[in-house]
């Protein structure tokens, strides 16, 4: 997230510098332009007027090239105040969304957790149920076996006890 702050920024003063660069080309352009115009007019007026109507036209253009700078400098500065306000505007929805992803993460995650924990001893009991029934099954068949085997045990003893004693 932070290297997406820093990227919001840095497009903010890349935006700036573009818009100053755009600025600053314009306004050469317009100063070459002024510059033009004033040695076109310097050459028409020295033919048609005098110096003091050549110093009042150089006094117009220097206002006016001064006027576009302090434009110039104006949108600059603007342009600078905007993408500051931007990358600010940005960074505080990137904090609150990190606040509230931090907050829904853990919350989802707690809860997720207690989710499968209850499922894997729900899971658990079944198991145990079934292993202690199927133990009691087996128990109750060796028992019967036992029994079984026992009566059979019993029996045969009975009857080899009689045929050495002499009974029935």
């Amino acid at each position: 997230m932070a290297e997406n702050e820093k990227s919001i920024t840095d497009k903010a003063t890349e935006m700036a510098d573009q818009a100053k660069a755009v600025a600053t080309e314009k306004f050469a352009d317009l100063k070459a332009e002024a510059t033009e115009a004033i040695d076109d007019l310097k050459a028409k007026a020295s033919e048609l007027v005098s110096d003091e109507k050549i110093n009042e036209v150089k006094a117009q253009a220097a206002e006016k090239i001064a006027d576009l700078k302090e434009d110039a400098n104006e949108a600059v500065e603007a342009a600078k105040a905007k993408a500051q306000e931007i990358a600010a505007e940005a960074s505080a929805t990137i904090d609150g969304l990190k606040a509230k992803a931090s907050e829904l993460v853990s919350d989802e995650k707690i809860n997720e957790v207690k989710a499968q924990a209850a499922e894997k001893i729900a899971d658990l009991k079944e198991e145990a149920n079934e292993a202690v029934d199927a133990a009691k099954a087996k128990a109750q068949e060796i028992a019967a076996e036992a029994s079984e085997t026992v009566a059979e045990v019993t029996e045969k003893a009975k009857g080899f006890w009689s045929k050495l004693f002499g009974g029935k």
